[in-house]
């Protein structure tokens, strides 16, 4: 007797609170949906659905990935940042099933949140090693940045307490807006050990990908597999110069070069004229205290992505 082929075992981790609180419902769903599905190999898709803990990922996800050939996260940015450090100790690829506010790991891969394309993807898809980068350590997918979005993001996340919307984003804008003109510093990059000229005072930004919150991105060359960074400083002295670069960036109008840091590099720095945050995709990092220096690395090819079939891509 021949054997039968064995199943593509997946696992979907759903954030609890992403998607306004609909991450069970989600991936129950999604589970129902594609379980049993047959694949081209003869086999068929073997599907379970586990909540996210608030544990280090290695302690509770890395025991599931055992034996599982795709990870599958239902949730926003930040989930998938935590999320994906284990799938890259276990060598599989990770399909971001959005469920967030903005999306932006998905959007950049063309991934969308439909039962049909993620079985598209299991059965005809590809497997893409994209870079990640390191921000003192810690792991982020998207950017990281100083200024202040990153002094926006740590206001929300100190008020936060639940799921989240784009209007959360309005009294934590208001507050910084009020405050901004004692807590704006000078942001010197620092490129492979090399300074750059000039000094930032509205957004120095760390890009790997070209995504960025609302389609304002300011690091539209910026790629997730060429190796490098894109760093890119935004200089403001005024809230009316911070509103005058999201226009121009909105618009993909970046305006003049030299007004702009623009530099590409595998190591950056970025020196402070007094402490700052910074936020990782979006998010907070876990050392939360204000630095008046940060190092940021890029990690090349160092997570697999799962990418639906390119008709299937969402742009």
């Amino acid at each position: 007797m021949v054997p039968s082929p064995e199943p593509m075992r997946v696992l979907a981790v759903y954030n609890p609170v992403a998607g306004s609180g609909r991450g069970e419902r989600i991936a129950t769903a999604l589970v129902s949906g594609l379980e049993g599905s047959p694949l081209p190999s003869g086999g068929c898709v073997s599907i379970h659905a586990e909540p996210s803990q608030p544990r280090p990922a290695r302690a509770w996800l890395d025991p599931l990935l055992t034996d599982v050939e795709v990870l599958v996260v239902i949730g926003g940015d930040g989930a998938c940042r935590l999320a994906a450090p284990s799938a890259m100790r276990a060598g599989i690829p990770l399909y971001h099933y959005a469920a967030g506010t903005e999306n932006l790991f998905s959007r950049d891969h063309g991934m969308q949140p439909e039962p049909k394309v993620l079985l598209r993807a299991l059965k005809q898809g590809t497997q893409r090693r994209v870079d990640v980068l390191r921000v003192e350590g810690e792991l982020g997918l998207l950017f990281a940045s100083v200024g202040f979005d990153a002094e926006v993001i740590h206001d929300l996340a100190r008020h936060r307490s639940g799921s989240i919307s784009h209007l959360s984003y309005t009294l934590p804008i208001i507050r910084q807006l009020l405050s901004w003109h004692r807590r704006r510093t000078s942001i010197e990059i620092e490129v492979d050990g090399t300074r750059l000229n000039g000094a930032a005072m509205g957004l120095g930004l760390i890009a790997n990908s070209p995504q960025y919150a609302l389609r304002v991105n300011p690091a539209l060359d910026a790629r997730v597999d060429d190796g490098v960074l894109d760093v890119v400083g935004l200089p403001a002295r005024t809230l009316v110069g911070l509103f005058l670069w999201a226009l121009r960036c909105r618009f993909r109008r970046p305006g003049s070069p030299s007004r702009r840091l623009r530099a590409r590099g595998r190591t950056i720095v970025l020196h402070l004229a007094q402490p700052a945050n910074i936020q990782i995709d979006g998010d907070p990092p876990q050392a939360e205290n204000p630095r008046s220096r940060y190092e940021i690395q890029i990690e090349p090819g160092a997570l697999l992505v799962l990418r639906p079939p390119s008709e299937n891509r969402a742009e």
